[in-house]
Parts: C-alpha cells; sequence; structure tokens
C-alpha cells in the first residue's frame, strides 16, 4: 500500500523535529506530510514535505490539508499523529500492518497510566459513552489523534470540523456508515507533554452542540 503520514503542527519546531526524526524510521520522508497551521515561527524541513496555512485554521482543518494532498498523489491511506511527541512512531508499523490487513479505519487507543489527568479521562470516556448511545458505535479513546484511514473511507466519512471536534466527527460519522466500513482499535503507549493541553469544557460544549448536525447529516 502506498500509506502516507500527515502530522498537524502548530508552533511545535523544537519537539516536531524529534518527531519527524523518530518517524523517518518506519515511513519515507517523502511520503511524510508535516501541515503548518500558522505557526508564529514557519516550519522549515528537509526531507519532507510541508504545506502551510498562513493563519491558523485548526486540527481538523490541517488534516484535511494533509489528506487532500496525500489522497491527491494516490496514497491509498494515510496515518495522522500528532506533532507534539506524545504519540510514539514505534507505534507505526502496527497502523501499516492493520491497513494492509483490510481495515478501513484503525484508532490508536491510549493505554490510561495513573497519573492520567481525572479531567482528561472522564471527558474522554463521556464522550465515548454518549457518541455511542446516539452513533451505534463505541471507540475506548475517541479523543486519541493517533489513528487512519482509507481513501474509501475517507470519502465516507470526511468531517467539516476544522478544529479538536474532528476525532469525535470521524467516529460518529463512522457510526452512521459502520456497516460499509471495517474498522479496529489497539492499544497505543502515550506520553503526557503538557497535562493542560487538550480540549477545553468550551471545546467540549461545541462538540456536543455539532454532534446534532452530524446526527441529521
Amino acid at each position: 500500500m502506498k500509506i502516507f503520514l500527515v502530522i498537524p503542527a502548530f508552533n511545535e519546531q523544537g519537539r516536531l523535529e524529534k518527531v519527524i526524526s523518530k518517524a523517518q524510521k518506519y515511513i519515507p520522508g517523502k511520503n511524510i506530510i508535516v501541515v503548518d497551521d500558522g505557526s508564529r515561527t514557519p516550519v522549515r524541513l528537509s526531507g519532507v514535505i510541508v504545506l502551510r496555512h498562513v493563519v491558523n485554521l485548526g486540527k481538523g482543518a490541517a488534516m484535511k490539508t494533509g489528506a487532500d494532498y496525500a489522497f491527491g498523489q494516490n496514497a491509498d491511506a494515510v496515518i495522522f499523529m500528532d506533532s507534539d511527541g506524545q504519540h510514539d512512531p514505534t507505534e507505526l508499523p502496527k497502523f501499516v500492518t492493520h491497513l494492509s490487513s483490510g481495515y478501513d479505519l484503525v484508532f490508536g487507543s491510549r493505554r490510561m497510566p495513573l497519573q492520567t489527568p481525572i479531567v482528561r479521562l472522564l471527558g474522554n470516556k463521556t464522550a465515548s459513552i454518549y457518541i455511542n448511545l446516539v452513533f451505534g458505535i463505541y471507540v475506548s479513546d475517541i479523543l486519541s489523534g493517533f489513528r487512519a484511514i482509507t481513501k474509501k473511507a475517507y470519502l465516507v466519512v470526511k468531517w467539516v470540523s476544522p478544529r479538536y471536534g474532528v476525532e469525535t466527527e470521524m467516529v460518529a460519522r463512522l457510526g452512521k456508515h459502520k456497516n460499509r466500513l471495517k474498522y479496529i482499535e489497539f492499544p497505543i503507549e502515550t506520553i503526557y507533554i503538557d497535562k493542560y493541553k487538550g480540549l477545553t469544557i468550551i471545546d467540549a460544549v461545541k462538540i456536543f452542540v455539532s454532534s446534532i448536525w452530524w446526527k441529521l447529516f
């Protein structure tokens, strides 16, 4: 399979270089796309593809920019990975194996260590249960950004969320089409770089409101 790695990046230049260095051991640089989502200092990297948003449009928009480019280059599938170092690139071969085995969507679900912030833990599980009740699909770590999607699945679950709602929307739309797509989740390790970074209460409320739209359309 022709598989691209898409990494949305916003003001993560220091950590990003280390992530790219490790990822290149498993995915060739010509198939790695970094989408610079309006960083204060533009991302400058050699050996990989760098796309740039002039202004910050959000993680969902950056993921879509990277996916559209990859599938425009005849990619069979795309793996998404965060740029801040919380995802271990050594997990990449597992995504490749699952994609090669015929899965349309692959979710890397984080093992929640004892030091996981309680707000994150409760928020994540609440979101998983809510999406299961409304859309009939359960993914244990619905907010994990380490995931993969084939071109077939991308055309079916293509999201509209420009920011942090993207991960939840992908699962919700998969729930509406789960009979057409084959999916799997497997456990991954996660390093918490910043316990305050991530989904906020305001983001959660926006996602809840958006989920009503996802259900209808």
